[in-house]
């Protein structure tokens, strides 16, 4: 019994068909080159002087980064950084430590990013130490008495869990400023006149806000602290005569 053949028969596009099914089979998909390793940061200190006088923040960042990630890789690139820009007080430039000038180039949003090689200068541990410095303009607006300060982080990797170190910022103020209330929550004024707080996480912005000279006023918070105050002794002085009363009346 024959094969009987529907139509023509041409070797080259049977050839070219078979070629077709046989290509995508015998093609394999390149090795995904790994990732290259994170600089872990162990801690992130912060100086801000807003002491100029032109409504600009002059910051100083220092990182303390592991020579190693938590699988024991050693970072051989440069470490990733990014900012924040909020309104018009925003970041395009970073100086290192060695004078090198780091432009930021943008990202998603109001997002700002650089990446930075970390000098090649370890302590005796090993921990590598990167200092960075940047100029933020507008960071300080004033109305009438009142002020309000924004100045963004440029933040690098997660801080790394489990180790002493942390962010920490410390701002330096005018001397005729009074600081109502503070971002992150916590800040303290310390013995030298800087005011300070300390984080376990890095934020993506130090903030404050408060007053040109004038007398003290009372901030929010202390408002709803004294009102507790006032209530609770209030409570205290109701219980305290119907307790004398009931004594009296005992004691007839």
């Amino acid at each position: 019994m024959g094969l009987r053949l529907e139509g023509s028969f041409r070797p080259g596009r049977a050839a070219a068909s078979v070629l077709v099914v046989l290509v995508p089979l015998t093609v394999r998909p390149a090795p995904v080159a790994s990732q290259a390793a994170e600089w872990p940061v162990r801690s992130v200190d912060m100086d801000i002087d807003l002491t100029s006088g032109d409504g600009a923040a002059q910051v100083v960042l220092r990182y303390e980064l592991n020579p190693v990630d938590d699988e024991h890789h050693e970072p051989t690139g440069p470490l990733q950084l990014e900012v924040l820009g909020f309104g018009e007080a925003a970041v395009d430039r970073l100086a290192t430590q060695s004078g090198d000038s780091v432009e930021l180039w943008p990202a998603q949003g109001a997002r700002r990013a650089a990446a930075v090689m970390p000098p090649a200068s370890p302590t005796a541990s090993g921990i590598q130490m990167l200092e960075l410095s940047y100029r933020v303009t507008a960071a300080v607006e004033v109305e009438g008495d009142r002020v309000r300060v924004r100045v963004p982080v440029v933040t690098g990797p997660p801080l790394v869990p489990g180790t002493s170190g942390d962010f920490s910022a410390r701002l330096r103020l005018p001397s005729e400023w009074i600081v109502v209330e503070g971002f992150p929550a916590g800040f303290r004024r310390d013995d030298d006149g800087w005011w300070s707080v300390r984080l376990q996480v890095t934020p993506s912005m130090v903030g404050l806000r408060g007053r040109i000279g004038g007398g003290w006023r009372p901030s929010v918070p202390f408002a709803v602290d004294l009102l507790t105050v006032l209530v609770l002794l209030g409570f205290s002085v109701v219980g305290w005569r119907h307790l004398s009363a009931v004594a009296r009346r005992t004691a007839a």
